[in-house]
């Protein structure tokens, strides 16, 4: 086959600056679409429609990690192996494989979404939802899913506008749908007063509109990576996309499980106002965990590239680059965090309802997440560092132990002890241990980023 001698964006020699400034709106991108998703499902549903809607929806987020998980097996694993072939020099095949990945997202979803609904009443008793939290449920399970093939695709575009070259267009399409999101929530949740039902046709109706967005940009045949005829081999790319994409499927897989179990113990320890208290207290953490999700998935195909061109002096820049961005974020987020606790956690009590014991046990839960924040980014740059240059076995390793083992150990035993803090207290402990795992991992496989000296043995080896 004829390979093409072409010069990708992603193929640049970085420093540490134009990294920073190319990764930016990738980091802008994330960080403003889980602004916007906490304000459309946090702050409307807490302060508009009240804490037993606000843990309604939120017992669902077994089934939202468990969907997001869906996303990595083709968001994470194709951009990957597209920038490869880059690398290597067949612009082509990088995007039949976008072409491809993109069907099969989709008839993915609409299986999802249709099994969803045809096993709703029995999922939702699983899930441990009672008769309050059930009405809430129901009408996002049958809405929002229902949108599932949409979201796996909008996942698919979204990873793959670095790749093309363009990440502004990521942080254009989070900026229309969280505006369209935040202004159909106002009229409808606000004006019209349509509560749970206001906030998921205002969730879909964005997603709607970025997914015609992205069709647009993909049939530009003007940018690097296009739609063109895929030729087959879904099968063989499915299973190559998964592959690259198998340990952030595990990741989040295992994340929907610790949050079932975690759920059941909030239930048990602190009931409905629990579940509502954990809820505020994740999505304030996933803003600024978001910052360190939008760089991975700008610099993992930067890093795939350069591992398919077989540039070994750029990957060892890029692993010194990861760990500086890592330290420095990491220290400002956290004091940023801390310092503004308070502040955070008021936009979302509504003064009329909530009590000071719902305030305090958000305040607490709120303290041990910041406090975990540079462990918990670690564990999220690390493995994608470990896929980009093809290491799947070593981060599958890892997201196992951290969230399989180390989560699910902890959730259960360090309550124990300190009763329904240690809910919070055990997500502290387990992203210090998951760390000093990913870090030994990472240490162990240094030749893949061009260091020769490590003995290639241990985790993952």
């Amino acid at each position: 086959m004829e390979k093409e001698t072409h010069i990708n964006r992603i193929g640049q020699n970085f420093t540490l600056w134009g990294l920073l400034k190319f990764s930016f709106p990738s980091v802008l991108n994330n960080f403003f679409a889980q602004l916007f998703k906490t304000l459309d499902d946090g702050l409307f549903v807490s302060r508009f429609v009240g804490k037993t809607a606000l843990a309604g929806i939120n017992i669902l987020n077994p089934i939202h990690f468990f969907q997001f998980s869906l996303n990595n097996l083709f968001a994470v694993g194709a951009p990957n192996l597209s920038s490869r072939k880059m690398g290597e020099g067949d612009q082509q095949e990088a995007k039949r494989i976008f072409s491809r990945i993109f069907i099969t997202a989709f008839v993915v979803g609409g299986l999802f979404a249709l099994s969803l609904n045809i096993f709703a009443s029995p999922l939702l008793r699983v899930l441990g939802a009672d008769e309050a939290l059930t009405p809430y449920a129901l009408i996002s399970l049958r809405t929002v899913f229902a949108f599932t093939p949409i979201t796996l695709a909008n996942a698919v575009f979204n990873s793959y506008y670095s790749t093309a070259g363009k990440p502004s267009m990521g942080l254009l399409c989070s900026i229309i749908n969280g505006s369209i999101n935040i202004a159909l929530d106002v009229l409808l949740v606000v004006v019209k007063q349509l509560g749970v039902l206001g906030v998921c046709i205002s969730t879909i109706s964005g997603e709607a509109v970025i997914f015609v967005i992205g069709l647009i940009f993909f049939l530009n045949k003007n940018h690097e990576i296009h739609f063109v005829n895929p030729e087959g081999k879904y099968w063989s790319t499915a299973i190559a996309s998964c592959k690259n994409g198998l340990p952030q499927f595990i990741n989040t897989v295992s994340l929907a499980l610790s949050s079932l179990v975690m759920n059941y113990q909030l239930l048990r320890y602190v009931g409905n106002d629990g579940i509502a208290a954990n809820s505020i207290v994740a999505d304030l953490l996933r803003i600024l965990t978001s910052l360190f999700f939008g760089y991975t998935l700008c610099v993992g195909p930067i890093i795939s590239y350069n591992y398919g061109a077989k540039k070994k002096e750029r990957l060892r820049t890029l692993l010194k680059q990861n760990a500086m961005i890592w330290a420095m974020c990491s220290v400002v987020l956290t004091a940023a965090g801390l310092l503004l606790r308070r502040p955070f956690i008021s936009i979302f009590i509504n003064p009329n309802e909530n009590s000071e014991v719902f305030y305090s046990l958000t305040h607490y839960g709120l303290t041990m997440q910041y406090l975990s924040l540079p462990f918990f980014s670690g564990c999220v740059i690390i493995p994608r560092m470990l896929t980009a240059v093809n290491e799947i076995r070593a981060s599958m390793t890892v997201a196992i132990c951290r969230n399989v083992v180390l989560r699910l150990l902890t959730i259960l035993t360090v309550p124990l002890i300190f009763g329904y803090k240690g809910i919070w207290i055990a997500g502290l402990v387990c992203e210090i241990l998951a760390f000093i795992v990913d870090v030994y991992a990472l240490g162990r496989h240094l030749p893949s980023y061009g260091y020769d000296e490590p003995v290639r043995s241990g985790i993952g080896a």
